[in-house]
């Protein structure tokens, strides 16, 4: 290993890391974008993995292998898809899929470099002289430009998801649901070129986003600018930052201000929050100390580049000789992207989506050697088949009894606006 600080300027050093990295594949990139990190803090302020050729990709006894690769004391970095939830729970996901992708996919690396917040740089791996001496020479290669305007598809027009609405307020005025989270897919076919890393690079340019993240795994990609953490593990502390309530920024300071006071006193989006706090803590309950979950933060409203978010923070410590296998047992998928109660939650989503979410929802992150990982939410993110030349990215809602359908729907759009534009090449 190789230990050193920084001496030069961070985000240069950070530039050419990912471009090094993205020339590797398997290869993974988890980037802070250094975004609000008194609270978003993690282990690092970025981390990159790349080298190897071993790609795991279970489809059946996936907690299993989860506990696994968490006691095997070695770096670890992939995606969990939100089907784990059939193996979890006593469910299943018969709608159409986009990709014939397994539901989980990881690989030890040959070589890790992280940065952490001091700007101490590590390498692990063979050869970490090299690997330095490698990344400091790689040359920043241009930015993604679309060649062409492609045509938004989705699977249902805005009167169908607005009757859509209306049904699932019946299920909540009926007692089957409180909260439920409905999402719609977008999908592009038949480019002339895409560039799954260039593409990330220019998102998360625009879009900068605390726990972002660039996957490639064989013809498999993920391009994600995501502003939420599934959980992570320190020592033995969880921590978990769902966020419920999203306004639009404002086009001037005024308005911006307006609506951030409008997210932070919005009845609504409070309801939606400590639903999903108190699911959260319920979850974190069963694999936790007695009396130690605690809510950090309640309703913080936090600033990103197209929107303002409601985030809460919650902790607990962890107990002795828990693994990896019963705290996802215990707590995926993430509230956030279900509603409550779960397990009702989720049947019910499988009725109201006509498509099978596969990563969507679910989750990308690292397992250290010393039994540490942080693991984000994979919204605002393109997932892309070389094979297939096919992109996917969804979005969604969490549906209430005081949700407007219009309302929703036109959140819908705010939430992946960033992604549209630079599809469409309005970047």
């Amino acid at each position: 290993m190789l230990n050193f600080s920084l001496q030069e300027d961070y985000f240069t050093f950070a530039k050419k890391l990912k471009q090094f990295a993205a020339g590797f594949n398997p290869s993974v990139i988890l980037d802070s974008c250094n975004i609000n990190p008194q609270f978003f803090i993690g282990n690092y302020k970025i981390i990159a993995a790349f080298g190897g050729n071993k790609i795991f990709e279970p489809s059946n006894y996936m907690l299993e292998f989860l506990n696994e690769i968490y006691n095997s004391k070695s770096w670890y970095f992939g995606v969990i898809g939100y089907n784990l939830k059939n193996e979890i729970e006593n469910l299943d996901s018969k709608n159409k899929r986009c990709f014939g992708w397994n539901e989980m996919c990881f690989f030890s690396p040959e070589t890790v470099v992280t940065v952490d917040y001091e700007n101490v740089v590590c390498i692990y791996g063979n050869n970490p002289q090299e690997v330095f001496k490698n990344i400091s020479e790689t040359k920043i290669e241009k930015d993604y430009n679309s060649n062409s305007q492609i045509k938004i598809k989705t699977e249902i027009d805005k009167k169908s998801y607005i009757s859509k609405v209306n049904r699932i307020k019946n299920e909540i005025i009926n007692g089957n649901v409180y909260e439920l989270n409905l999402c719609l897919r977008f999908l592009y076919e038949n480019f002339d070129f895409f560039n799954p890393f260039q593409f990330y690079n220019k998102l998360t340019e625009h879009s900068p986003s605390p726990f972002s993240g660039y996957f490639a795994a064989g013809k498999k990609y993920v391009s994600c600018a995501s502003p939420e953490r599934f959980l992570s593990k320190k020592n033995r502390t969880l921590i978990s930052q769902p966020i419920k309530g999203t306004i639009a920024r404002g086009k001037n300071e005024k308005e911006d201000i307006s609506n951030k006071n409008t997210l932070k006193n919005s009845i609504k989006d409070r309801a939606e929050n400590v639903m999903i706090v108190d699911l959260v803590r319920n979850d974190l309950a069963k694999v936790s100390v007695p009396g130690s979950v605690k809510v950090d933060e309640l309703f913080g409203v936090y600033s990103y580049s197209q929107v303002h978010q409601m985030v809460s923070t919650i902790s607990s410590e962890l107990k002795a000789e828990i693994g990896l296998k019963e705290i996802i047992k215990a707590t995926f998928p993430m509230g956030s992207m279900t509603g409550a109660p779960k397990i009702s939650a989720m049947q019910k989503i499988e009725y109201f989506e006509d498509f099978n979410r596969q990563w969507y929802s679910g989750s990308l992150g690292y397992i250290s050697p010393w039994g540490d990982f942080d693991f984000n939410v994979l919204i605002r993110t393109a997932f892309y088949d070389k094979e297939l030349n096919k992109l996917a990215f969804y979005s969604g809602g969490a549906i209430t009894i005081d949700s407007n359908p219009i309302d929703e729907y036109e959140e819908i759009f705010i939430k992946v606006k960033a992604i549209i534009s630079l599809l469409n090449g309005n970047f």
